[in-house]
């Protein structure tokens, strides 16, 4: 079980602002010596609590279109078809799923010509695809490295068991 205390709280806080913020500024903020938040940071890190990373925005690199597709594959065929989607460039996540869909997916696009090109040649050639249903987004409201964990997250411990 992960515990976390306020000032792992706080760390998270200032990096999800801004994960260049130096630990030296972090510790003057909340008063504590650097070394600690060093620490703290890299104990974070280490437990898998949090990542520090940059951010690409699609947009500035012309890929404005984002579409979510489900897909249904054959029975036996789920890790082949996870293993070559995995491998496409368009795909920014992956998720086995439940109901109708065994695959959920999301992916971006520079214009829909590259979205039928997509799915007509790499997506309807997965071993085991059956069919696939695509849903256009038309605007991105929250993403996940927008999201931050409420105050009652960090004060009831994690189970880490369901990670993986």
């Amino acid at each position: 079980m992960l515990k976390l205390d306020d000032l792992d709280q706080a760390i998270i806080e200032f990096l999800h602002q801004d994960g260049r913020t130096p630990s030296a500024e972090i510790a003057r903020e909340l008063e504590m010596s650097p070394r600690t938040v060093q620490n703290r940071i890299q104990r974070l890190v280490d437990q898998g609590v949090i990542q520090i990373l940059a951010v690409v925005n699609p947009a500035a690199f012309g890929f404005g279109m984002l579409v979510d597709i489900f897909c249904e594959i054959e029975a036996g065929h789920l890790d082949q078809a996870i293993d070559e989607i995995q491998k496409m460039p368009n795909v920014t996540c992956i998720s086995i799923s439940t109901g109708d869909e065994d695959i959920s997916l999301q992916a971006i696009f520079r214009d829909s010509a590259e979205l039928h090109e997509f799915i007509t040649r790499r997506l309807h050639q997965v071993p085991g695809l059956q069919r696939s249903r695509t849903v256009l987004l038309t605007r991105l409201l929250k993403s996940t490295c927008q999201w931050f964990p409420s105050k009652e997250a960090f004060e009831r411990p994690a189970d880490n068991s369901a990670n993986g």
